[in-house]
């Protein structure tokens, strides 16, 4: 990071937007940091009230917020659909791999290959194989094309558009120190979906995007309960995983019918995370994962570490960015503990291509 200059990164969640600003001095300065929750604080109600031109204003107000203001950021797009692989292709030319890629993609993504947007990176090259393997993004025109027209609209320039997958990625090796012979997985649960990345210091790390999030949640016990979606949201925080069996208490009652689609989401989850296990521990003969790092705005579900942890039967650790010993603020951050979970990618965004 040239030192003195600010690097912004710009989250535009489902259900949160988070700006961070970072400087590098003696160690990455934290500048700025702001989070508004959409639904919490009352902007929409439910998922069909979220509007490009409601994102706008909220971006819009943020920015306001800022001494100096903002004008260049790094961003990402996220979703189901914005999704990163990892391809073995021949040594080729730069354009040889986009037509390689095209090519590998149209047996792989639901939708037309002419209607998204690629861009790739070599991981390493085998000259001995004349193999390589190359990391490709893919996201569709129209989202990219949306997400740009509200960075525009919000008057912001981006430096750099990314998959969330990548900036998460980025975020976690840049601040966490890896133990150089354990497979450990990073999942983060967004709105929408959940990322999930498992990584070993000696080899690629593997990417899989799920379609489970907190959102996904909040809608099962909206139909559970029978209230609306805002009103789940506000059951899906409060909820306490120390049940009581006494359903005479409406309390208890609205608890314990939260816990079945609870105990859903986990189960879905530790079943991707067992199986992306396997087939890294078949890919490089690697042990089983020794650790799970657990972050993003649905991690602060109370006690879901340890629910993930029985599923799974592997450790599972809360993961704060903010805490990283590389990093430094200048003023105490409130509800940090919280607030953390919700920035790897916009810290990861604002990190990038910085160190």
């Amino acid at each position: 990071m040239i030192k003195g200059k600010k690097s912004v990164g710009v989250d535009i969640g489902s259900n949160a937007i988070k700006i961070i600003g970072l400087r590098k001095k003696k160690k990455i300065r934290i500048e700025f940091m702001k989070l508004t929750d959409l639904y919490m604080s009352r902007n929409v109600n439910r998922p069909e009230d979220l509007s490009d031109t409601l994102l706008v204003q909220v971006i819009r107000g943020l920015i306001s917020e800022i001494k100096g203001g903002v004008r260049k950021v790094k961003t990402s797009v996220s979703g189901p659909n914005a999704l990163v692989h990892s391809m073995e292709l021949p040594n080729l030319s730069e354009n040889e791999i986009l037509s390689a890629i095209r090519w590998k993609l149209g047996s792989i993504i639901l939708f037309n290959i002419d209607d998204v947007e690629i861009d790739f990176h070599v991981l390493n090259t085998n000259n001995n194989s004349n193999m390589q393997t190359v990391l490709v993004g893919i996201v569709p025109a129209n989202k990219m094309k949306k997400h740009l027209d509200i960075l525009n609209r919000a008057h912001l320039e981006p430096e750099i558009v990314e998959i969330d997958t990548l900036a998460i990625y980025n975020c976690f090796i840049t601040l966490q120190d890896l133990h150089p012979d354990k497979t450990v997985a990073l999942v983060n649960i967004g709105a929408e979906c959940t990322t999930l990345i498992v990584i070993h210091p000696d080899h690629d790390p593997f990417f899989k995007s799920i379609a489970i999030g907190g959102n996904t949640l909040t809608r099962d016990i909206e139909r559970t309960l029978h209230i609306s979606f805002i009103d789940a949201e506000q059951q899906k925080i409060e909820m306490n995983y120390q049940l009581s069996h006494n359903t005479d208490n409406t309390n208890d009652y609205k608890e314990i019918g939260c816990k079945g689609p609870l105990l859903s989401m986990v189960a879905k989850l530790a079943e991707e995370v067992k199986k992306a296990d396997i087939y890294y521990q078949i890919l490089y003969g690697e042990e089983g994962l020794q650790r799970i790092y657990l972050t993003g705005g649905g991690a602060k579900l109370k006690n879901l570490d340890y629910l993930l942890a029985d599923a799974v039967k592997v450790p599972v650790a809360l993961w704060n960015p903010l805490k990283s010993e590389k990093l430094e603020c200048g003023q105490e951050i409130e509800n940090i503990d919280e607030m953390g979970l919700q920035f790897a990618t916009s810290l990861g965004l604002a990190l990038r291509d910085e160190l």
